[in-house]
């Protein structure tokens, strides 16, 4: 192991360190705050891009054997050297800052590669700070991605709060970084008395084949559970639990359970359970939040709504169903606003209601052409569209110019009769069923049948979009 030599020693770092190397003498000066160092040209120009190409290009400092540093500290170069010359490690301390940006200016690989190995959730965020002052763009990006994996974590700690807004969405942004999937779930009977297989399953393309993502967890409700999600974590809400007491309905305990799945670590947590417990409601995310809105309690309609907000872990109360129109199991969020199709309890008549986040607002926006009950809905750009529910073919209803239209009629929604689960992915509507499943592509404004049926049941079905890191898809 080579052993600094020091001689003059001032302040803790001496006037001349020199280095010995099993290539004998050291044959080149870096001069830095006061402080000459011997070492030796083969060292600094195999761990440095810069010494590299300052001692090859027959520049003055190649052949006089000296160089100058300015704007560095030689503590911080002394770091350097002992690390290159010793394999002394370099201390995570206050000193990081002025090693980073000498090894980031002298392009000194090791040193760079080191300290992103020394990465953890006690040290990414002020790591990433200092990547993105210096411009060590692996090192950042690391630092993002690993914040990324453990979001939740980081956006409920004060630590976060360090970062610029920029940068803390740059981290949300990693959570996105994995191939995407439609995935889909029932949370409704399977076969009866029995609630049937409740696993979420994803859906390979390129093989059209089906494949297991998880299990909800024990602790959940059987069925008439809630599905959102939010920065790639899969929120699960509310819901009828396994009966403790018979009740006339057949059904358990409604409840306000809320678990979290995230499948990048295929980890279940639970969370901050909801205000007031609700069956068969609305869930949707919008903005930083996710909305349950309405729902049953049994028979009995629940008209409230309210708003989780995962960095806080907090569920708040929003304004009310209007009157006494209800919410079966449905919302969607078109151009910023909320969308439900709502029954007018008494009235048996179903119209558009649009809730508007920002000014805490419901508006009855428009009848419904045809009474669609228990249907599906999806929202692609300013248009939402709604198909069974009993009825044959596909409603539309565009938001801008608030005008209904209807697609061309075609036999894949004729069999689309109670809610199937639908949502949008690269420009298509996908549509569950336990038959086939159906697809339409948007731009083509085409119907393609025959895709592998959604293995999970035939009714109350929910379609969501995940993304998923290679070691979590199935071969």
């Amino acid at each position: 192991m080579a052993t600094p030599t020091t001689t003059n020693s001032v302040g803790g770092i001496a006037d001349e360190i020199s280095y010995d190397h099993v290539h004998g003498d050291p044959d080149l000066q870096v001069k830095v705050q006061g402080c000459t160092f011997h070492v030796h040209k083969t060292v600094l120009m195999e761990t440095s891009d810069y010494f590299r190409a300052m001692l090859e290009s027959g520049m003055r400092e190649s052949y006089e054997n000296s160089v100058q540093l300015q704007g560095f500290t030689a503590e911080a170069f002394k770091i350097v050297l002992d690390f290159l010359y010793e394999s002394k490690p370099i201390k995570m301390d206050d000193r990081l800052h002025c090693v980073l940006e000498m090894a980031q200016f002298l392009q000194i690989g090791p040193v760079l590669d080191y300290i992103k190995s020394k990465l953890s959730c006690e040290n990414c965020v002020h790591l990433y700070m200092m990547a993105d002052t210096y411009v060590i763009s692996d090192l950042k990006e690391a630092a993002a991605q690993l914040m990324g994996d453990n979001y939740l974590k980081f956006l409920r700690s004060e630590v976060f709060e360090e970062l610029r807004e920029e940068q803390r969405e740059e981290v949300r942004k990693t959570r996105f970084r994995h191939q995407k999937f439609l995935c889909g779930v029932n949370t409704g009977y399977v076969t009866w008395p029995e609630p049937g297989p409740r696993e979420f399953m994803y859906y390979d393309n390129s093989k059209d084949v089906w494949k297991l993502l998880t299990e909800k967890p024990e602790q959940a409700c059987r069925r008439g559970w809630g599905v959102a999600v939010l920065d790639n974590y899969i929120y699960v809400m509310g819901g009828y639990s396994f009966p403790k007491s018979i009740h006339p309905s057949g059904d358990g305990d409604v409840q306000a359970y809320n678990f979290c799945y995230d499948p990048i670590k295929n980890k279940w947590t639970e969370e901050r359970a909801m205000n007031e417990a609700r069956a068969y409601f609305g869930a949707v995310t919008n903005g930083e939040s996710i909305y349950a809105i309405g729902g049953f309690q049994y028979h009995f309609p629940v008209q409230t709504m309210e708003k989780y907000i995962p960095e806080q872990d907090r569920w708040e109360f929003r304004r009310s169903l209007p009157g006494d129109w209800t919410n079966y199991d449905l919302a969607v969020v078109c151009k910023g606003d909320i969308y439900v199709n709502s029954e007018e309890r008494w009235e048996e008549t179903f119209a558009l209601l649009k809730y508007v986040s920002n000014i805490n607002q419901w508006e009855i926006l428009s009848p419904l052409p045809r009474k669609r009950d228990k249907n599906s809905m999806v929202a692609v750009g300013e248009t939402i569209y709604l198909l069974g529910g009993l009825v044959p073919g596909v409603d539309c209803f565009n938001v801008t110019t608030k005008q209904w239209f209807v697609l061309e009629s075609h036999e894949a929604t004729e069999a689309t009769e109670y809610e199937k689960g639908c949502t949008e992915m690269d420009g298509t509507i996908y549509v569950l069923n336990s038959d086939d499943m159906a697809c339409y592509i948007l731009e083509a404004q085409t119907w393609v049948q025959g895709l592998s049926a959604f293995p999970g049941g035939c009714n109350a079905n929910k379609a969501i979009v995940v993304h998923l890191p290679p070691e979590r898809q199935v071969l």
